[in-house]
């Protein structure tokens, strides 16, 4: 979604600029700014926040314990994983790899004074077997790679919750307000 505000921003920078080397920069500045996001809505999901609801839900499906290590993939903003850092886990990272939308959640986090931790990078190359809790807002061709690629190798008993969209083939343990919660077997 910021994308589409900053390719704004820039292309009229590019119109109203006379110097062509600016122009360049400018584009350059773009491409570089616009690409992650692009790459991101495609192989997981455009930045889209979560609402009040289903954070809730969220927060009651998952149960969390202080010895939790929480994963927010495509975290967005932030929003779900400082309000899960609230719940006082051990520990709750956010991986955004849109960099305008990545910078959002820096700064939100950074006014929020929250021990939740953002950082920039594509999730799908991360180790997600070493957190207690997944927690994502995927869509469908998204879930789908996250259930081929990554849920056989979480251990057993880790948690995924999973914003309105559903496991495929992976047997729901609880519902609410359309929030999946998945438990490793």
């Amino acid at each position: 979604m910021l994308e589409v505000l900053v390719t704004f921003v820039f292309t009229v920078l590019i119109v109203f600029t006379v110097l062509f080397w600016l122009k360049v920069l400018f584009l350059v500045l773009l491409v570089v700014l616009i690409f992650p996001g692009v790459y991101a809505m495609v192989k997981g999901a455009p930045f889209v926040p979560s609402m009040d609801k289903a954070i809730r839900a969220m927060i009651e499906l998952g149960k969390f314990k202080k010895t939790d290590r929480v994963v927010d993939i495509g975290c967005g903003d932030g929003k779900v994983i400082r309000r899960i850092a609230k719940e006082g886990v051990k520990e709750a990272i956010g991986y955004e790899l849109s960099i305008p939308t990545f910078l959002l959640a820096r700064f939100r986090t950074f006014l929020s004074g929250g021990k939740e931790k953002i950082c920039f990078g594509n999730f799908w190359h991360q180790d997600l077997a070493r957190y207690d809790v997944i927690v994502c807002f995927l869509l469908i061709e998204a879930m789908t790679n996250f259930e081929k690629d990554v849920w056989p190798k979480l251990k057993k008993g880790t948690r995924v919750i999973s914003n309105s969209f559903k496991l495929k083939h992976v047997k729901i343990t609880e519902e609410k307000d359309g929030v999946y919660l998945y438990i490793k077997k």
